[in-house]
């Protein structure tokens, strides 16, 4: 796939590996593949056949340049056309008269920047022109002390993504660990289908299978690999971005699959080192921003603030807090399962495409908590809608750890997030003690739970609610038997023995010699409503109860 050593050097090398990246050319009828076999400087317009050969790339100081008129510089670049040199480098712009007759000539016009060294622009050509490799390895690393300095001076990702572009004469995509698209940088000659080199790249199954896994690819000691991709002839060079101990995103040089070369290798090599560090230090200061925020958060949620405080700190959250939100929980059923980190990674996935504003915060280290703003204070669906999206996506990532969650709202001010906060965390507590997985509990829906919840410690009620439902849980346990369960799909069927019998699977008779077995048991009797009561809200308490 690569071609590491052309058979000769042309103006497209001399530009690729040995002048600056601004350097243009203005004149000529297809120069870019123009062979240069030499370079040389001039020190006046004399004897031109003395100074310059065929196939030289010839350099014109400025200060010669300067001190030659138009009309003069148009015979000299008609001589110098009649020699057949490569070309001709300048330091300075020329007229468009100047530039119609050279290309009338067929003499391709280079022109570097003005801060451009003469000494240095003739030392980089002829350092291609006798060690091709040598001159591409220090160009690579030439890209490399650019990027840096353009991270330093924080001019961003896609600038970068440019530069790199620029060198190469190819597609350059940079992409995050969840392969979402953070740069892209088409040359303005391409003509290969950019809308299909996208959709290629954004499948993981076309990353090499090393680096599907960030922490292996971290570990590898390879620094790119070659792919064909499935479209004809397109072909890529992809490098892992790493930081720490993963790979944070990747780099990737897409182009004609025979025209991938050694200075492609390079760009994606060093340019990948590079975005480590831009990504590095972005993360960086969005742990910082993070930590900021946090510690107010946690300060607002906990109630310890007062109102002029919140006032002051409110921008700390980097959130408009005007208008209405709903607050949303979300925890880990298993105790023992992925870390908080990995569902912040799948909330803040679900919400790419959310369209929503959300405030998202790993809240003690037990579970994670989300305020997303609302159109209106009755737009309580697009945060049922959010919480849909997420259950959906951990279920898709992570099918063996469930869920557990919880919603409230709206609050109409900031100093109204703590109540709503309280209020899905409760919800949230609940659905784990009823052990409702795979629905977000909305706290206006828990009922006589949110009244049960604030009764369940009271001793009291503890030793009524062993009385009453204990009988039946030692009944069970000893018979291996499903009195409790009965009991509580009787309550939910209103009483209605058909439903109740079927949704058992069991015949009505069966169902009958149950319930009487219930009364028995509890000493309550079903036909009165009192006792009746009294059963339902033991049996509930004791679904509460966590030690159950």
């Amino acid at each position: 796939m690569s071609n590491h050593s052309a058979p000769f050097v042309n103006i497209s090398d001399v530009l690729r590996l040995a002048l600056p990246l601004q350097t243009a050319v203005v004149a000529g009828k297809d120069p870019a593949r123009r062979e240069v076999q030499w370079v040389v400087v001039l020190t006046s317009w004399e004897n031109l056949p003395l100074q310059a050969q065929e196939g030289d790339l010839v350099i014109l100081p400025i200060a010669l340049h300067e001190r030659t008129s138009d009309k003069a510089l148009m015979q000299k670049l008609e001589i110098l056309a009649g020699l057949s040199v490569a070309g001709v480098l300048l330091f300075k712009p020329v007229s468009e008269p100047t530039i119609s007759e050279a290309t009338r000539l067929d003499l391709p016009l280079l022109v570097a920047p003005p801060e451009t060294s003469v000494r240095e622009a003739n030392r980089a050509i002829a350092a291609l022109l006798v060690d091709r490799q040598s001159a591409t390895t220090e160009r690579g690393l030439q890209l490399y002390r650019t990027l840096s300095e353009m991270s330093r001076e924080e001019q961003g990702i896609p600038a970068m993504t440019d530069v790199i572009s620029k060198l190469t004469g190819k597609i350059v995509i940079v992409q995050d660990k969840r392969l979402e698209i953070r740069a892209l940088s088409v040359p303005g000659n391409n003509t290969l289908d950019v809308e299909r080199i996208v959709e290629a790249l954004t499948q993981r199954e076309e990353l090499p299978p090393v680096l599907r896994n960030r922490k292996a690819a971290a570990r590898a000691h390879q620094s790119h690999w070659q792919q064909i991709l499935p479209i004809e002839n397109i072909g890529r060079l992809v490098s892992p971005i790493i930081s720490g101990d993963r790979a944070r995103g990747y780099l990737s040089v897409v182009g004609l699959a025979d025209e991938l070369d050694l200075l492609d290798e390079q760009a994606v090599e060093h340019g990948a080192a590079a975005f480590a560090l831009e990504m590095a230090k972005a993360k960086a200061v969005s742990e910082a921003k993070k930590a900021l925020r946090g510690d107010f958060l946690e300060g607002l949620l906990a109630g310890t603030l007062p109102v002029r405080e919140i006032e002051r700190l409110s921008s700390r959250l980097d959130h408009d807090t005007s208008t209405p939100h709903a607050a949303l929980t979300f925890a880990w059923v298993k105790k023992t399962a992925l870390s908080l980190r990995r569902l912040e990674t799948s909330v803040n996935w679900a919400l790419s495409s959310h369209g929503r504003a959300a405030l998202v915060h790993v809240y003690g280290g037990t579970h994670i908590c989300i305020f997303q703003e609302l159109r209106a204070e009755d737009d309580m669906e697009s945060a049922q809608a959010l919480g849909r999206r997420i259950l959906e996506q951990v279920k898709t990532e992570f099918p063996k750890d469930g869920l557990v969650a919880g919603m409230s709202g709206p609050a109409t001010s900031l100093a109204d997030w703590p109540r709503i906060y309280n209020e899905a965390l409760q919800a949230m507590h609940l659905s784990e003690r009823l052990q409702i997985q795979g629905e977000v509990v909305e706290f206006g829906s828990l009922g006589v739970y949110r009244l049960l919840g604030q009764l369940e410690d009271i001793p009291t009620v503890r030793v009524f609610t062993k009385q009453v439902i204990g009988p039946l849980i030692d009944y069970d346990a000893r018979h291996n038997s499903t009195l409790v369960q009965t009991i509580d799909a009787y309550f939910n069927h209103h009483g209605n023995i058909s439903q109740t019998a079927e949704s058992l699977f069991v015949h009505r008779n069966t169902l009958l010699y149950r319930l009487e077995r219930i009364q028995d048991l509890t000493n309550h009797d079903l036909n009165q409503a009192n006792m009746r009561l009294g059963l339902h809200l033991a049996l509930k308490l004791w679904q509460l109860r966590s030690d159950k």
